[in-house]
């Protein structure tokens, strides 16, 4: 049996659609990543913007509902895919804030994105840490 599936078919096919969320969720934060930081900004640009925020909401309302048919834990700890799946939420979400309020500042964006997706694990990962010891 392959590292990481379960040997009851439906968990197993839960955790695969876990993965499938977290792969289109990063998918979504890199596209994003790319697009303020490359793409001059224009109409266009922005409508992207808003679609991949749109996405991002959608894909981690999808994985919440994943992640409560999905009870597997490592100590305690949600699956590394639940924080991966935060971060592309987070650095989505934050480089398209930050893109659309300065929109000539694509690499702050960037940054801005990446750094909030780093914040949000970190912060959301130590949280369950310190309720995991209790």
């Amino acid at each position: 049996m392959p590292i990481g599936t379960a040997s009851d078919d439906g968990a197993a096919r839960v955790r695969r659609a876990g993965w499938l969320v977290t792969a289109a969720a990063l998918l979504v934060a890199v596209a994003t990543l790319v697009l303020v930081g490359l793409v001059p900004p224009s109409p266009g640009r922005t409508v992207a913007i808003v679609v991949a925020v749109v996405l991002a909401f959608g894909l981690a309302g999808w994985r919440a509902v994943r992640a409560r048919r999905d009870p597997t834990t490592v100590a305690g700890l949600r699956p590394i895919s639940s924080w991966l799946a935060a971060f592309g939420w987070g650095a989505t979400v934050f480089s398209a804030l930050v893109a659309l309020a300065a929109p000539d500042s694509g690499g702050r964006a960037v940054i801005a994105g990446i750094l909030a997706g780093c914040l949000l694990v970190l912060v959301g990962r130590s949280s369950e840490q310190v309720a995991a010891r209790r």
